[in-house]
């Protein structure tokens, strides 16, 4: 099984949603022994949620990072938003186009979910 979750919002609630939906799909996967690959790609407002400073969920990011989640930025977001990559933890992949890797992880055959 593979699945990459999008999300978008800086809304400390739809990142905490998120954060408990990837620990509940991890931990269900665990539970029946089976392989799942998961990617987040993040984008637009969410940015600071995959920040250093300043991020009340990076303890859970790097938590959820340490079990297997990929932690995908966009490069537009970046740009956009002036932000080095230092700024970031230092597991964050760099992506293009967050969209882009949207339609080719689906094109591919992977689930998609939006937060």
């Amino acid at each position: 099984m593979q699945v990459i979750f999008q999300i978008t919002s800086a809304a400390a609630d739809a990142q905490k949603a998120l954060l408990g939906q990837l620990h509940n799909l991890l931990q269900y996967y665990h539970e029946q022994q089976s392989r799942i690959t998961v990617e987040v790609a993040v984008h637009g407002d969410a940015w600071p949620l995959l920040l250093t400073a300043d991020n009340p969920f990076a303890d859970k990011v790097k938590e959820l990072h340490a079990r297997s989640v990929r932690w995908l930025i966009c490069r537009n977001t970046i740009n956009g938003r002036q932000l080095n990559t230092d700024q970031l933890l230092p597991f964050v992949e760099v992506v293009p186009a967050a969209v882009a890797h949207l339609v080719e992880r689906q094109a591919a055959g992977w689930s998609y979910i939006r937060c």
